[in-house]
């Protein structure tokens, strides 16, 4: 077979294969039919807890795990847990978290599973008293590091969250 016959042998296949094809099967995704659920793995503190399902429409609140977390978010943006997450404000493992006693239920959920964030995960636990919070923990996690934003509770969130607290405080691994 000379040359000019084996490039149109090769050119043909190409026209072939190339017809075979969508034109835009390799530009297009096709989006999926209905709005899927977030999906946010489970809460590293608190994997035994009842989960908050991401919300997505969720009203912020008190009165479950979603209302929770759409708080949590308006309470504490993105940025304002980036400013709050310097290493001389990990927390002093010798500092206490909320801890959990005499609840009838344990919530958790993860906040910003929708974002690509610095931390492998921010996530929140709570006790719980006729079927609200009571009080809450909120962290900030990285490889071993971990940051305690805040403990707080229904009462306590009428004033605004300390976002760049002294660092030189005990609770903090800066202080030394």
């Amino acid at each position: 077979m000379n040359q000019k016959a084996s490039l149109a042998l090769v050119i043909a296949a190409m026209l072939v294969v190339g017809a075979c094809q969508s034109p835009d099967s390799k530009t297009k995704i096709e989006p999926p039919s209905r709005p899927r659920p977030m999906n946010c793995a489970k809460p590293i503190l608190s994997p035994e807890a009842v989960l908050a399902k991401y919300p997505l429409n969720a009203k912020p609140g008190f009165n479950s795990p979603e209302e929770v977390t759409a708080f949590l978010e308006k309470r504490w943006p993105l940025s304002d847990i980036t400013k709050f997450g310097i290493p001389e404000r990990r927390h002093n493992d010798g500092w206490q978290n909320l801890v959990v006693t005499d609840s009838p239920e344990i919530w958790a959920g993860r906040l910003y599973c929708d974002k690509t964030t610095s931390f492998d995960s921010i996530e929140w636990y709570a006790t719980t008293e006729n079927g609200g919070v009571k009080e809450y923990s909120l962290n900030a996690i990285r490889g071993q590091d971990s940051w305690l934003l805040e403990i707080g509770s229904p009462d306590s969130v009428q004033k605004p969250p300390d976002v760049e607290p002294d660092f030189r405080k005990p609770h903090f691994v800066g202080h030394r």
